[in-house]
C-alpha cells in the first residue's frame, strides 16, 4: 500500500489537521485564576516614571504625548487638545481685530443715537480705528493678558475689570450728559465684553448679575 502523500500547500494541511482532531479531543478546563509572575506594565511604568523624577529632580505630574503612526511607518506627534494654544500670535490678532471692530460698532451706535447729523460710515471707521489709540491698547492688553487669563490671579483681574466696567457704563448711559456718553461708552462697552469673554463661564454670570444689581438699586430702567 502507498504511503499517503504529504499535504502540498496550507489549506491541505489545515484540512489534515481538522481530520485528525475533533472538538472532543480539546480539554476543558477553568482558567488558572493565580497571580501574574513578575512586575505589571503599570508598575514597570511607575518604576520608570520615579527613575525619571529622580534622575531630573522633577516632582510635578507625568506628561503624556499622543502619537500616530503614519502609513510610511514614520511617528508623528499629536498635540494634546487641553494644552495651551501654539499660535498665541494668532490669537492675539484675532482678538484684537474683533475688539477693535467691536469699539467701532459702539462708537456707530452712540454717534447714530446723539449726535445732531447723521453719521458718516467711512471716516467714523478711521477716527475709531486708525487714529484712535484704541487699537494699539487693545493690542497691549490682549498680548499681556490674554495668554494667561485662566490663572485665578488674572481670573480676579478680569471679574473686577467687568463689574467696574458694565457698571460704570451702566450709570454713565443713565446719568451723564450726552458728550460724555459718546466719549465713555464705546471704550467701557469694549472692556466690559472682553473681561467676560475672558472669564469662565460661572464667574461671568455672577459679574453680570452684579453689574444688573447694581442697575436695579439705582433705579434703572431697560425700557
Amino acid at each position: 500500500m502507498a504511503s499517503q502523500e504529504p499535504p502540498r500547500n496550507r489549506k491541505e494541511r489545515r484540512a489534515q489537521v481538522r481530520q485528525q482532531q475533533s472538538p472532543s479531543d480539546i480539554p476543558l478546563a477553568q482558567p488558572k485564576k493565580q497571580a501574574a509572575k513578575g512586575k505589571t506594565l503599570l508598575e514597570i511604568a511607575e518604576e520608570r516614571q520615579l527613575l525619571q523624577k529622580s534622575n531630573t529632580g522633577n516632582t510635578a505630574s507625568p506628561s503624556f504625548t499622543t502619537t500616530r503612526i503614519n502609513p510610511d511607518g514614520s511617528i508623528t506627534e499629536v498635540p494634546d487638545p487641553s494644552s495651551p494654544t501654539s499660535t498665541p500670535y494668532l490669537d492675539t490678532v484675532l482678538y484684537t481685530t474683533s475688539l477693535t471692530l467691536l469699539h467701532f460698532t459702539l462708537t456707530l451706535l452712540v454717534h447714530h443715537q446723539y449726535a445732531t447729523e447723521r453719521p458718516h460710515l467711512f471716516p467714523l471707521f478711521l477716527e475709531s480705528t486708525v487714529f484712535s489709540p484704541a487699537p494699539s491698547l487693545i493690542l497691549l492688553l490682549v498680548a499681556l493678558l490674554h495668554p494667561q487669563a485662566s490663572q485665578p490671579l488674572l481670573q480676579v483681574v478680569f471679574a473686577g475689570m467687568a463689574i467696574v466696567a458694565g457698571s460704570w457704563l451702566v450709570k454713565a448711559t443713565n446719568d451723564d450728559p450726552y458728550l460724555a456718553v459718546m466719549k465713555k461708552a464705546p471704550a467701557l462697552g469694549t472692556l466690559w465684553v472682553w473681561a467676560v469673554v475672558e472669564l469662565r463661564w460661572d464667574i461671568a454670570l455672577v459679574c453680570l448679575m452684579v453689574t444688573g444689581a447694581l442697575g436695579w438699586w439705582k433705579g434703572y430702567s431697560v425700557w
